[in-house]
C-alpha cells in the first residue's frame, strides 16, 4: 500500500514483534532491514515509505549522520525517527544533530508505539513529512 509503509532499521529481532503488532493494528506494512545496504530497501519506492525508524544500537555513533543522510536521500518524504537506550546519550544526541525529526528512548517508543505510528501515518498521508 503506497504511502503507508514504515521502515525499521534494526538488528534486534526481539524488538521487532513490538512494532509489528502496532503496525498490524494500524494496517500498516512494516519492513525490517538489518542495514541501509539491505536488498529490502531496493524494492521500496521512495513515496511508499511514510516513516523510517533507526535503532541506534545497530549503528556506530560516527555513522549515524551517514545513515540518516542515506535514508533521507532514498526516502526524502519520510519522517525520520531514531531510538536507543536512554543511557546512550551520545547516540541520541548524534541522531538529533543528524536531523532526525524524533529521537526517543527505547522505553518511550515501546510505551507509545501505537500512538506514534498513528501520528506518523496521519502526517505522511497529509504529505507533511
Amino acid at each position: 500500500m503506497a504511502g503507508r509503509t514504515i521502515l525499521l532499521l534494526t538488528k534486534d529481532l526481539f524488538f521487532v514483534p513490538t512494532l509489528r503488532v502496532a503496525a498490524d493494528k494500524l494496517d500498516c506494512p512494516l519492513v525490517v532491514a538489518l542495514s541501509i545496504d539491505s536488498a529490502k530497501l531496493e524494492d521500496l519506492a521512495a513515496d511508499e515509505v511514510v516513516a523510517w525508524v533507526i535503532d541506534l544500537n545497530c549503528v556506530p555513533v560516527d555513522s549515524i549522520p551517514v545513515v540518516v543522510s542515506a535514508l533521507r536521500t532514498r526516502f526524502p518524504r519520510a519522517i525520520t525517527i531514531a531510538f536507543g537506550p536512554h543511557v546512550q546519550t551520545q547516540r541520541l544526541a548524534a541522531a538529533e544533530q543528524a536531523g532526525c525529526r524524533q529521537v526517543l528512548s527505547r522505553g518511550q517508543l515501546s510505551s507509545q508505539i501505537e500512538r506514534l505510528m498513528g501520528e506518523w501515518l496521519e502526517e505522511g498521508l497529509r504529505g507533511e513529512a
